[in-house]
């Protein structure tokens, strides 16, 4: 059975040039090899006058830049500032959607309860009644620094800012005021 390998059209006759006495033969390279420089010839053709002369498309850096900025809407205004914290609570859906997220994700509702009901470890976050202040600055900081004296994990360096915001803008906004079932006892100070 013959093997169906490509054999270089090789006549045995070395090619008319030499060099210190060694004399190159004529052995060709395979045509699928020649097909393939031809492509990469035609793409670098293409992507030269698409990106380089007609400026159609963004380059690397460019793209980078434009990713960068759009990684970053938002985070600019919610930067917390030396001393003092200039917060504000998120009301976009998509903020309170990923707030969700992160609250079932981040094992808020291991703590708290999936509805924010409170359970043996964390307080109700649904009533009216705080330990720690209710205020976005107020939890913020709890989520941000934890409140190791209670079990609470400090999640600066699990969540970004936006990230925590997002959590309690989620909890301020979507849990506050709901009645849950089975919930805590109230504890902490009523804040209206």
């Amino acid at each position: 059975m013959e093997e169906n390998v490509y054999k270089p059209k090789y006549d045995g006759k070395p090619l008319e040039h030499e060099f210190d006495g060694i004399k190159e033969l004529n052995n060709p390279i395979p045509p699928w090899l020649v097909w393939i420089w031809y492509a990469s010839v035609i793409f670098a053709v293409i992507y030269f006058t698409y990106y380089h002369v007609y400026k159609l498309g963004d380059l690397q850096e460019v793209e980078y830049e434009k990713q960068m900025v759009q990684a970053g809407v938002g985070i600019e205004e919610h930067k917390v500032e030396t001393g003092q914290a200039s917060l504000a609570l998120l009301t976009s859906e998509s903020d309170l959607a990923a707030g969700e997220t992160i609250y079932k994700e981040k094992l808020c509702a291991t703590c708290h309860g999936q509805l924010g009901e409170g359970n043996a470890i964390g307080p109700n976050l649904t009533d009216k009644y705080w330990i720690h202040g209710n205020s976005i600055e107020d939890i913020y900081n709890v989520i941000y620094n934890g409140v190791p004296t209670k079990g609470m994990t400090p999640y600066k360096d699990q969540l970004t800012e936006e990230k925590i915001l997002q959590v309690g803008s989620y909890v301020l906004k979507k849990m506050q005021g709901t009645n849950p079932p089975n919930a805590k006892a109230a504890q902490g100070e009523l804040r209206e």
